[in-house]
């Protein structure tokens, strides 16, 4: 295929340098093809979409560490950060073999996506991007592991079929469960060492606030960026530094906040702990009660239009509630006989406490609930001589130890995924609209009952992609000559 956004980034790149390959020795078997099968000696190869802050500083190092996967190509419209994450990748790879290595490189996804070599794709960039590139690879026969969470409740709905419809692998990557702490406090909670389980509280960062010296003038975009290709189907908004990169998720154009995205890893904890992963809560209210995490959406044509607080209760059919608001990481589970806690800050430095030592210290036998057991190959741990030392991202293990033994199910799939972002996306539709309480039915996967019109028709629930990057078009995009 030629597209011109390719011709435009080989006009960047040395014509050399460009889409030149040379694969380690280290690599061995067949790529994987369209019919699934990797034998196990073989690498999968990855292909990595997105080479922005999080895929140089956490999936790249991390896959680089894991000997089952091999990046064969990457993808980025900023050619800066392509060559950056190409120099890391070719740097690694020349240290691990003895042998001069030059990663393929791409500016548009589809040439990626449709190489024959290439097993499975990590989509690592802003949220607008995640459902249609996921889709895309998963028909052109990729596996898919992808960054959290999807932008509209549909786009989720659309994820979940197209996984469903192709029988691809698709892993969410919200981190938090093969971490053994959160592994630990759901198995004190589901095997009911704090009784029954009365109350959840979340407590996850606020967003859209620091601002240092953010640049939010309009400006020429950078020759090195393809900005037309960066948005996608979402909007196309001025150019303006402050918005781009990093801090898009700041913007609702690309993004509904820190919200849905913190969700991911603690109230995907929530709901791991109240063996919820089927369903999501079937009401949701917004709170005001404390000024500091109350909401407030900015207006339209501002820098950055997420808001910076919130404040939720959400209530499971099995009448467990779960308070989620803006603070400190953290995740209380409240039983009737006790609590037992995770803080922050973050999954990976997260330190459990409880009510009692008892509580603190319990850990199943083999006639116990263990949500851990068969996670061995990707459990990561802070104890010596435990879990996968040397690293911290197990699920990078856990998504190629799927694909040789030939599941379609991985411990976070897109079904159970989109369960949790419906916590995020139906707290923002409840906040945005100024307070609305919402009825959420999880069989028919929409609001019923008062207010259901405003939420069903919500941009958090559905909106307009911009052309020509829509779903309509993903089939032309793939090659199957």
């Amino acid at each position: 295929m030629a597209y011109s956004t390719r011709r435009q980034f080989l006009r960047q790149l040395s014509a050399g340098a460009a889409l030149s390959v040379s694969i380690p020795a280290l690599v061995s078997g067949p790529a994987l093809g369209l019919d699934g099968n990797v034998p196990a000696n073989s690498r999968i190869t990855m292909g990595v979409i997105g080479c922005g802050s999080h895929s140089r500083t956490w999936n790249v190092p991390l896959m680089l560490a894991n000997r089952e996967q091999q990046i064969v190509a990457l993808c980025d419209p900023d050619s800066k950060h392509l060559e950056a994450v190409r120099n890391q990748v070719d740097s690694a790879y020349a240290k691990q073999t003895g042998k001069e290595s030059r990663t393929a490189a791409y500016r548009d996804f589809r040439d990626l996506v449709n190489r024959k070599d290439i097993d499975a794709v990590d989509i690592i960039t802003p949220d607008h991007w995640h459902v249609t590139m996921a889709v895309f690879a998963m028909k052109a026969g990729k596996h898919v592991i992808c960054e959290k969470p999807v932008l509209t409740i549909k786009e989720g709905l659309r994820l979940v079929q197209t996984q469903k419809e192709t029988g691809r692998i698709f892993h969410t990557a919200s981190e938090t469960r093969t971490i053994d702490t959160s592994q630990q406090i759901v198995n004190i909670v589901r095997n009911k060492i704090i009784g029954e389980l009365k109350n959840i509280k979340v407590l996850i960062p606020f967003g859209n606030r620091k601002r240092g010296n953010m640049d939010f003038r309009v400006q020429p975009v950078p020759e090195h960026l393809d900005y037309e290709l960066w948005t996608g189907p979402a909007p196309l908004l001025p150019y303006m530094p402050g918005r781009n990169h990093i801090n898009w998720r700041n913007h609702l154009a690309y993004s509904g906040g820190t919200y849905p995205d913190w969700s991911a890893h603690y109230v995907n904890l929530a709901y791991w702990g109240n063996g919820s992963d089927e369903t999501s809560p079937i009401r949701f209210t917004p709170n005001r009660k404390d000024p500091k995490t109350s909401w407030e959406f900015p207006k339209e044509d501002a820098p950055w239009t997420t808001t910076a607080g919130f404040d939720i209760t959400a209530e499971f059919a099995n009448g467990v509630t779960m308070n989620v608001w803006s603070d400190n990481p953290a995740v209380k589970f409240e039983g009737t006989e006790g609590w037992v806690m995770v803080k922050g800050p973050g999954p990976y430095a997260n330190v459990l406490t409880a009510s009692s030592e008892s509580i603190a210290k319990w850990t199943p036998g083999p006639n116990d609930i263990d949500v851990g057991r068969g996670m061995e190959h990707c459990t990561v741990s802070h104890t010596p001589g435990k879990g996968v030392q040397g690293i911290q991202g197990g699920e990078h293990v856990h998504f190629t130890h799927c694909i040789k033994a030939g599941t379609t199910e991985t411990y976070y799939p897109a079904r159970h995924a989109f369960n949790t972002d419906v916590t995020g996306l139906a707290g923002n539709i409840a906040m945005f609209h100024g307070g609305l309480t919402l009825q959420w039915d999880p069989e028919v996967k929409k609001f019923i009952g008062e207010n259901a019109e405003i939420a069903n028709s919500s941009m958090f629930f559905d909106r307009p992609q911009r052309g020509p990057w829509t779903f309509e078009k993903i089939d032309s995009w793939i090659n199957v000559g």
